[in-house]
């Protein structure tokens, strides 16, 4: 699925209260987690952190606290795609110039590989909006991770979110 933050984490993280970091949650997505800890979305968390706490760098330290899925390929599919298009809305210019980039190689990738078959190029627009919710992408958008070899990463992931219920949501 995706990368998940806890609210004490979430809370450190952006210098609030554990409680206001509850009430910025409310509406995210969650699971419960180890000793009943809630461990939300990071993608549904990010765009509620307030302005000031990125200014002093609570998205790197939200990166670094997030635990990443065993599966970093899988971000959910068809139902996943209204929460990273959120996302995308939300995102400063600079991270959105450089997932644009990411979303560009992503398609040549696709494109050259041995995956590049009708049902793919159909859902191709919806896999590229998904491919920001990738654990390694999210974290090169907001620079707190390299470059991720979308060559070797787009097939398979293409493969993974794809779902014969991906056209319907298209």
């Amino acid at each position: 699925m995706s990368m998940e933050i806890s609210q004490h984490d979430y809370a450190r993280a952006c210098g609030c209260c554990v409680e206001t970091a509850g009430r910025r949650l409310r509406s995210a997505t969650y699971r419960s987690g180890p000793r009943g800890t809630r461990l939300y979305n990071l993608a549904e968390a990010l765009p509620t952190v307030r302005p000031r706490e990125i200014a002093k760098g609570a998205i790197p330290a939200l990166l670094s606290a997030a635990t990443p899925p065993e599966d970093t390929l899988y971000v959910g599919g068809v139902e996943a795609a209204e929460v990273a298009r959120r996302l995308i809305e939300w995102l400063p210019d600079d991270a959105r110039t450089r997932l644009s980039k990411v979303q560009n190689f992503f398609v040549v990738s696709v494109a050259n590989s041995n995956v590049c078959a009708a049902p793919v190029v159909e859902n191709l627009e919806l896999l590229r909006v998904l491919i920001g919710l990738q654990p390694d992408v999210l974290k090169f958008v907001f620079r707190a991770g390299d470059v991720p070899d979308m060559d070797r990463m787009s097939p398979a992931f293409a493969i993974c979110n794809y779902t014969t219920t991906t056209k319907e949501a298209a």
